[in-house]
């Protein structure tokens, strides 16, 4: 009992808050579920912050304590009716820390990745859109606003750093948040990243650099595929290789030094489709299948002529998919025109994101099965 006695009288407290979309539904049991890194402790204990203390309990499953000593659900769940706690949070959670889950009046689960064996709705956190991004940016220059989200990312802890100290904050990050041989697999999945490549192939790759299980490899990229941490894109001409994203363009960036400009903004297109949960499948190189007959084209810097003149040469590839629409997301630029009844229209980045924002109230549920 001592050891529940030991999680009651802390009080933890997340250190930086920011409001986010995704609001926790309150008096249901529920899990949260998202990457590491994302922010799911922080949100969780600031929904906690406006409850009164006595009323909860957090217990987080990673704590050290743990190594030495264990609690049994029996044992959790007097000590709930004990000292009458209405709120129970299991952060880090993971199938088989307890033989069964307590009744209390509410339940909340943290994990990485889903629990398949709870019948509990499941909420999502990602890591920040460009709107989240805005709100915890303190400069009024939508420029400056923007090219600090190129060089930081979307994870919630850079956003307080000054950008000389971010590489040093990725640093200790990445080392704290993946094991040694997570971390050798994570610097061979950004070094490949916006390719469109198997498991089987990544596997390669990473043989030739550490001494490792393919069986184990195959288990962690579907790992990190449950957790979110990486997005396969399915091909619409049906390729059996898939376009493979890292959850956070910045991170993929800090860990292949030589990651080209074009790469990094491909993913950031990406990823804010996915966060603003916009159905869409990769069309080879040419960009992104979205809506009915639309295609969306990352082209950072591309100018109207430039583009133009390769549209030109690809109109049998628009026509073959009855392409209407072709939006080309930029950096600055904006221009628009139509060729064979095609409209094409490019808008920066910053304007095209907060534009395509998921409805308010998809924002606050994003919840899934």
């Amino acid at each position: 009992m001592h050891l529940l006695e030991y999680f009651q009288e802390l009080s933890p407290q997340s250190t930086f808050f920011r409001d986010r979309k995704l609001q926790l539904p309150e008096d249901i049991s529920f899990v949260l579920t998202g990457a590491r890194g994302t922010g799911k402790t922080a949100l969780t204990l600031s929904y906690l912050s406006e409850l009164p203390k006595e009323f909860w309990l957090y217990i987080d499953c990673q704590d050290p304590i743990f190594a030495l000593e264990d609690i049994d659900s029996d044992t959790l769940e007097k000590f709930i009716q004990a000292e009458q706690i209405e709120t129970l949070v299991l952060d880090h959670y993971y199938e088989g820390f307890l033989e069964y889950l307590p009744r209390c009046f509410q339940l909340i689960l943290v994990s990485r990745e889903a629990l398949p064996t709870t019948d509990l709705p499941t909420y999502t956190l990602y890591p920040l859109d460009y709107e989240e991004f805005l709100s915890f940016e303190r400069s009024s220059s939508p420029s400056s606003s923007f090219n600090r989200f190129l060089k930081a990312g979307t994870l919630p802890l850079v956003t307080e750093v000054s950008l000389l100290a971010l590489s040093q904050q990725m640093r200790s990050f990445f080392y704290a948040s993946f094991s040694e041989d997570e971390s050798r697999l994570m610097l061979i999945l950004a070094r490949y990243q916006g390719h469109h490549i198997t498991t089987h192939q990544l596997y390669n790759y990473a043989k030739e650099y550490f001494r490792i299980s393919k069986d184990w490899v195959y288990r962690t990229i579907h790992r990190f595929t449950q957790e979110g941490l990486i997005l396969f894109v399915e091909d619409a001409e049906g390729k059996g290789a898939r376009k493979m994203i890292l959850y956070d363009f910045a991170l993929s960036k800090y860990l292949s030094k030589s990651q080209p400009f074009p790469i990094t903004f491909d993913a950031m297109v990406v990823l804010a489709l996915f966060k603003h949960a916009i159905p869409f499948r990769a069309l080879g190189i040419h960009g992104y299948l979205i809506h009915e007959n639309e295609l969306l084209v990352p082209s950072a810097f591309e100018n109207e002529e430039s583009f133009w003149q390769k549209a030109y040469n690809k109109i049998h590839l628009y026509q073959k998919h009855h392409i209407h629409k072709i939006t080309i997301v930029t950096v600055s630029n904006q221009y628009s025109f139509t060729l064979n009844e095609i409209l094409f229209e490019a808008m920066p980045f910053y304007e095209w994101s907060i534009l395509n924002e998921a409805p308010e109230e998809e924002n606050k549920n994003m919840q899934i099965a």
